[in-house]
């Protein structure tokens, strides 16, 4: 990941006793917040139930972004005369690009006009205290890619006490399935939850066991 301000990589301890390396936040004394996250460059394959690479044709598909994090409740804030700005949320987005584009720190630029707004991931459950932190929410969050081209992904704090735990980015796909003698392939789903996707269907014929007039 590449962090842009006050994101900072810190060590954090599960129930389990387990340490891993997490991306932490608060910068909430500040008048002015804006610290992003970003994710390294995600190539969808051009045949993604295959797992293959391509040009980026075909309709679009629906990647889902998993993310665990905890949050601080802004009553819990242990100097509450500097606040100067906090919230309990995150902001989601994506940039599109056909390839790796990114050169430097700065591009792509770190503002709305480049990226699109996925949504806003709210925390369901805050803690108060730091002996608190162990309180995890998991939110997921939908975001349309074309097979074959890419996406920068990334997270923008406002003004929040917040760490992120993971990130997992993953698309569904339905199995190969038989049903009456045709055979479907295996089939990515589509760029909504509702989405109908047409499929080929292969072995697909009738047959007439007994017909009676």
């Amino acid at each position: 990941m590449f962090a842009c301000v006050k994101w900072k990589e810190a060590s954090y301890t599960d129930k389990r006793g387990d340490v891993f390396r997490v991306y932490t936040v608060c910068n909430v004394d500040a008048t002015v917040v804006d610290n992003w996250l970003r994710l390294p460059f995600i190539r969808l394959p051009s045949d993604p139930a295959a797992g293959g690479s391509g040009d980026g044709g075909g309709a679009p598909v629906r990647l889902y972004v998993e993310l665990r994090f905890t949050m601080r409740r802004c009553t819990g804030y242990p100097e509450p005369g500097r606040l100067q700005r906090c919230r309990e949320s995150l902001k989601l987005l994506a940039y599109d690009a056909a390839s790796d584009v990114v050169g430097n720190d700065r591009r792509p630029t770190w503002d709305d006009r480049t990226y699109r707004t996925v949504g806003v991931v709210a925390a369901d459950r805050v803690f108060d205290a730091a002996a608190d932190s162990s309180v995890v929410n998991v939110e997921v969050r939908g975001v349309q890619v074309r097979p074959g081209a890419g996406v920068f992904l990334a997270l923008r704090d406002e003004g929040a006490c917040a760490t992120v735990l993971r990130v997992r980015v993953y698309y569904v796909v339905c199995p190969e399935t038989t049903a009456k003698l045709a055979v479907f392939p295996s089939t990515v789903t589509g760029p909504e939850v509702t989405s109908v996707v047409q499929v080929c269907c292969y072995f697909c014929f009738i047959i007439y066991l007994v017909s009676l007039l």
